[in-house]
C-alpha cells in the first residue's frame, strides 16, 4: 500500500499555496482520509477496478449487458456449491 501511495505523499505532507474559492491564498495540505474512510464505496471502487461489477453478476467482458444484482441468498448459494479458489479464480 505504501508504494502505491508514495507518489502522493509529498502532496500530503508539503504545504501547496494554493487560491481558494474565498479569493485568498492558503496553504493546503491534501489528504485521503475521506475516501479511506467510505469503506462500503471503497469495494465498489475495487471491484470495477477489478473489471467486476459491483451490483450485479456481470461477466468482465459484459459489464453493460444489464445482469441481476448480487444478492446475499447468491453469493450463499455459490460459496456452498463451489469450492473457494474456484470462485476466487473465476
Amino acid at each position: 500500500m505504501s508504494r502505491i501511495l508514495a507518489s502522493l505523499k509529498p502532496g500530503m505532507t508539503i504545504p501547496q499555496v494554493m487560491k481558494c474559492p474565498d479569493h485568498h491564498f492558503h496553504p493546503i495540505i491534501f489528504g485521503l482520509g475521506p475516501y479511506i474512510a467510505d469503506y462500503p464505496k471503497q469495494v465498489l471502487l475495487s471491484g470495477i477496478i477489478q473489471n467486476w461489477c459491483g451490483r450485479c453478476i456481470a461477466f468482465p467482458t459484459d459489464l453493460d449487458g444489464g445482469r441481476a444484482p448480487w444478492t446475499s441468498e447468491l453469493t450463499q448459494v455459490l460459496i456452498e456449491e463451489y469450492p473457494l479458489g474456484v470462485l476466487w479464480d473465476e
